[in-house]
């Protein structure tokens, strides 16, 4: 009942009973995000920045999800709600989590396989399914019409309920089995965490991060938990910042806010409000870093 379109979308056939609603649906959300690449962009780092906010390496001392509490992971359903809401610029429903194209939207979060659990007020209405999985840093953004037919009710005590097996080729999904950006401190080694962290002085700190890590999307919240201090621009700015030490070595520190065609020309894969260093490979691609004032 779905067809597979392109980078994981999966829609469904024009036959199916939900397919009126749910592709308005999708219109509307692509409409509010600038269309699928502008969704995907800022998918790459929706999840990401979220997530490391709750972590909060700066002050916790973690790095990791499972270092989080289970209330902070039951949280995180919240906050991805709240940030969608912020990031498709709609308000709060009347009933649901959200009012996009005058229609109501619930809201719900996995970070365990398909286990959205679905209130009987969401019966008969329209959600966005949001799962991630942090270990491989996949995600997966979908909608579904709520139907009663399509739910495992059980005996839940709060009377919640599952999306059967069986019924979950009736969600469309915009993008599945999409790969976010991952966790900066799970590809660093510890001998290199170790070091960064006792250079001293945060646009130090910072510096080596991006000299050792190339071509790797960072988030302005693990820019504070490197530097260790707050104002990330400052720590990697020209004028006293980061690129003043890597500029000289020709690694280029870019910005997508401020450098997203630039970095699309480089080829490279990365969300919105992302760092990352580069170094040219080729006397164009010099020449481009150069002109832009990234390299010396």
């Amino acid at each position: 009942m779905t067809n597979l379109v392109a980078n994981g979308r999966m829609a469904l056939a024009s036959s199916h009973q939900d397919f009126a609603e749910l592709s308005a649906l999708e219109a509307d959300l692509l409409g509010a995000v600038g269309g699928q690449d502008r969704l995907e962009e800022k998918l790459r780092s929706f999840f990401r920045s979220a997530i490391d906010e709750v972590i909060d390496t700066s002050r916790s001392g973690r790095f990791y999800f499972n270092q989080l509490e289970k209330t902070e992971k039951t949280y995180l359903g919240t906050k991805f709600e709240i940030l969608l809401r912020d990031w498709l610029q709609v308000p709060k429903g009347v009933r649901m989590d959200l009012l996009v194209g005058g229609r109501e939207v619930d809201v719900k979060s996995t970070t365990s396989g398909s286990g959205w659990m679905i209130p009987p007020e969401a019966i008969n209405e329209l959600c966005i399914l949001l799962r991630i999985d942090e270990v491989n840093a996949k995600c997966a953004f979908g909608l579904i019409l709520i139907r009663r037919e399509y739910l495992n009710l059980g005996s839940n005590r709060d009377s919640k309920a599952t999306i059967t097996s069986a019924s979950r080729n009736n969600i469309w999904w915009v993008v599945s089995d999409f790969d976010y950006t991952p966790n900066f401190w799970s590809i660093v080694t510890d001998k290199d965490r170790s070091e960064i962290m006792a250079c001293s002085g945060g646009t130090k700190r910072v510096a080596m991060l991006f000299e050792r890590y190339q071509k790797v999307s960072i988030s302005r919240v693990q820019i504070v938990a490197v530097a260790q201090q707050d104002d990330p621009m400052r720590r990697v700015r020209r004028g006293g910042g980061a690129r003043d030490l890597l500029a000289p070595k020709g690694i280029a520190l870019l910005y997508s806010e401020f450098n997203r065609d630039l970095m699309n020309n480089l080829g490279l894969k990365f969300g919105s409000r992302e760092f990352m260093s580069y170094k040219p490979e080729n006397e164009e691609e010099r020449k481009m870093l150069s002109e832009a004032n990234l390299i010396d």
